[in-house]
Parts: C-alpha cells; structure tokens; sequence
C-alpha cells in the first residue's frame, strides 16, 4: 500500500471504488498525524504559558529557585532539549488510538531506563470514516462520535493547536 496520499494521486490514473476507499483511508491517516501533531503543539504552547507565569511570579515574591528552574526549562524549550509530552498514534485493526507520552528518567530503583512511556489514551479516530472519538477506557472509545475529519468545519478546529486542549477537554459532550 503507498504510504502518502500525494504518492497515490500522482501514480493513479483514473480512480474506482476501491480507489476512493484507499483515498478516504490516506486522508484520515495524514489527518490523524496532524493531529496529534496540533495536540502536542498544544501542550508545548501551554507548558511555555506555565513557566513564563511561574518565572515573573517567583521572580516577585523573591523565591531565586523557582524562578531559576522556569527560565531554565524556557531555555530547554528554546533549543530543542526538552523532553515534553508528545502524543503518538498507534495504528489498531478499526481506530488509530491517540496516545499520552511523557519521558521519564532512569531508575535504577525501579530498574527502568530513560524514555517516553505511555501514559493515557487521549483519542480514538474511526481509519475508514475520519470519526473522533473520546476514549473510554484504554481499549475502547466512548459510544458517540464527537468529530469528524468529513466536516470540514471539524477538520479546521482539530487541526488548529489554538482549539485542541492537551488533557482533551473539548471532547466533552456539551
């Protein structure tokens, strides 16, 4: 199968049936990646906001150390070292499942090396349908959907880090 959906179009001629499902599918999937990817930015935006708070506001009330380790952090985040949250998608039978990544150091105590490990499940997307789904437990989404990459009105709000909030608040039925 072609792994982009801009490889698909240019090696097609004329598309059928089977073409517009395959179509369908390589769009959720580049959609799913942007995603996760607005989410993380999302976080990253947030966690920035948090520490420049934090730097003026122990900055005022004289705490030398607290300040030190936002303007710290801030400079981590400037040159690309910092290990923040990510989100990461694994690719299941029906849904691709959207995933809470946070890093962790090495412990010798609990005999574990440094990396991200998996935390929670953020969300569920249909791969035939582009339907978003809150997750109910780590194996199974929530019965209604909540979006869609169909509605383009959707798509937009998705994929803009602005609208998509890192603990996944907006998939809240309202």
């Amino acid at each position: 199968m072609t792994t982009s959906i801009h490889s698909f179009i240019k090696d097609k001629k004329r598309p059928d049936y089977k073409d517009t499902l395959t179509t369908t599918r390589l769009f959720v999937k580049d959609y799913t990646k942007d995603y996760a990817e607005a989410i993380t930015e999302n976080y990253r935006r947030q966690h920035i906001r948090s520490l420049k708070h934090n730097a003026t506001r122990y900055t005022a009330s004289g705490d030398k150390s607290l300040s030190d380790y936002a303007t710290e952090q801030l400079k981590e985040i400037e040159d690309g070292t910092a290990k923040l949250m990510r989100f990461k998608i694994y690719e299941g039978r029906k849904y691709y499942k959207i995933v809470q990544q946070d890093y962790r150091e090495a412990s010798e105590y609990y005999n574990t090396e440094a990396g991200y490990r998996d935390g929670s499940v953020h969300c569920f997307v249909d791969k035939k349908s582009g339907d978003v789904y809150k997750a109910a437990s780590w194996n199974a989404p929530a019965k209604h959907v909540r979006y869609s990459f169909q509605n383009t009105k959707h798509l937009r709000f998705l994929l803009d880090p602005n609208n998509v909030g890192w603990a996944g608040g907006y998939l809240y039925m309202r």
